[in-house]
């Protein structure tokens, strides 16, 4: 629903499903990202830790990133702002706040 949402709105959009996947979309120079959505609840490596590798990067250190995340989901999303996190939103969350949020980000 969030993908055909932003679609709608005009973004472009890349779907992953783990956290490996979602670093090496990010690192491909050929097609970088504007703004990364980061569920810390993917499957494989966290999404703590896929957070601090992606930040660790150079290629996108600058790229904002909005968590979107669970209630009580065990990452700590005040922390991570102060490292860098752009923003997040906690579930269950209305398409059109993420589209707002979105559209503020870039």
């Amino acid at each position: 629903m969030l993908r055909y949402s932003l679609r709608r709105e005009g973004f472009e959009t890349r779907v992953v499903h783990t956290g490996e996947e979602g670093i090496r979309a990010a690192l491909d120079y050929r097609n970088s990202p504007s703004l990364i959505l980061l569920d810390p609840s993917l499957p494989g490596i966290s999404g703590a830790e896929t957070y601090r590798q992606l930040r660790s990067q150079s290629s996108i250190h600058s790229t904002p990133i909005l968590i979107i995340t669970a209630k009580g989901v065990e990452f700590d999303v005040k922390a991570n702002i102060r490292l860098g996190t752009n923003d997040y939103i906690v579930k269950p969350f209305s398409v059109r706040e993420v589209v707002v949020l979105v559209r503020s980000l870039l």
